[in-house]
């Protein structure tokens, strides 16, 4: 930006020199005029010198500060979940960063990573809604109560639930003999990548895709929709569920922006805004303790939080 407006200036400057030039030839001003849009020139020139340095100063800072969380993050989250077993569900187009920078987090805090489940577009596409929903009927189990009123998204969202999470913290990391049914039917229908036998977990993380800075967020209301579900399924069916991602997610069209709007989802579940940060992934891990122990909160950099992290977390038991 600050090239491209020194370009414009000198461009300018050297379109208007032509042009007295033409009209005045070599007349009484063209010296004066000359030491004008040199003037201009240089002090164009001084500013792009000066904001490339308050930008260089402000990335250095940056780099110290990400240097810093991540240096002292192994110790606050050190023990925060021994014991519990966690699932991350990495939502399409989640950056591949973040969800390992969470499945660290979540592993160095004593926690077990049961398996990390990848879903698909077309579990949130309009066009596959019956599909979904005709297919998760045909895989409730006896133990599974599919909501009355609940949407397509609703339904198999409890049913992929039941495959990947409990509320039993004595049954979590056991494998259950629903799993690879539930899993296996959802695999075949190209709707979730993920191991067909995986151990249930007790918590859960869903990890909410990158906003493109272009993207029209009426165009994501839709998958939005879907996820939200997908997530206050796996939350009511587990000890908690917690959705991260950075801060675009947070913006206009982004999934955490979409449940922090659905009154009854933020009462649930709760979300971090920073998790492409080392600070961020620390404030997942407490925030996943505090869904342990029946706290929720949204926290993050981004609109209307409940803070960087939980005030007092603790880990669950």
């Amino acid at each position: 930006m600050i090239d491209f407006r020194y370009f414009l200036v000198s461009i300018a400057a050297i379109f208007l020199a032509l042009a007295i030039g033409v009209a005045l030839g070599a007349g009484p001003l063209k010296g004066e005029l000359d030491q004008q849009l040199r003037g201009t020139i240089s002090a164009v020139s001084k500013e792009k010198d000066g904001l490339r340095k308050q930008i260089a100063d402000l990335q250095q800072g940056d780099k110290y500060r990400d240097s810093f969380a991540a240096d002292i993050a192994p110790g606050l989250v050190n023990g925060r979940l021994n014991g519990q077993k966690v699932v991350v569900v990495a939502l399409p187009n989640a950056d591949s960063g973040v969800v390992k920078g969470v499945e660290a987090s979540v592993a160095g805090a004593g926690a077990t990573v049961t398996g990390t489940v990848s879903m698909t577009d077309k579990w949130s596409d309009p066009s596959q809604r019956q599909f979904l929903e005709e297919l998760a009927t045909r895989l409730v189990t006896g133990d599974v109560r599919m909501p009355d009123n609940g949407s397509a998204y609703d339904r198999a969202g409890v049913v992929l639930a039941r495959a990947l999470v409990t509320r039993d913290a004595k049954a979590a990391g056991r494998k259950d003999s629903a799993t690879p049914t539930i899993m296996g039917a959802f695999g075949e229908g190209d709707l979730v990548d993920g191991d067909n036998d995986l151990p249930q977990a007790d918590l859960a993380v869903v990890v909410a895709p990158v906003v493109p800075p272009k993207a029209k967020p009426t165009s994501n209301a839709d998958a939005n929709q879907a996820w939200v579900s997908l997530a206050r399924s796996l939350d009511s069916a587990s000890r908690g569920a917690v959705v991260v991602g950075d801060p675009s997610a947070a913006g206009d069209g982004g999934v955490l922006a979409s449940l922090r709007a659905d009154k009854q989802a933020r009462s649930e579940v709760s979300s971090v805004d920073v998790a492409d940060l080392a600070s961020g992934q620390v404030a997942a891990v407490w925030a996943l303790a505090e869904q342990a122990t029946g706290g929720v909160g949204q926290y993050g950099a981004v609109g209307s939080t409940d803070g960087a992290l939980p005030k007092q977390p603790t880990a669950g038991s």
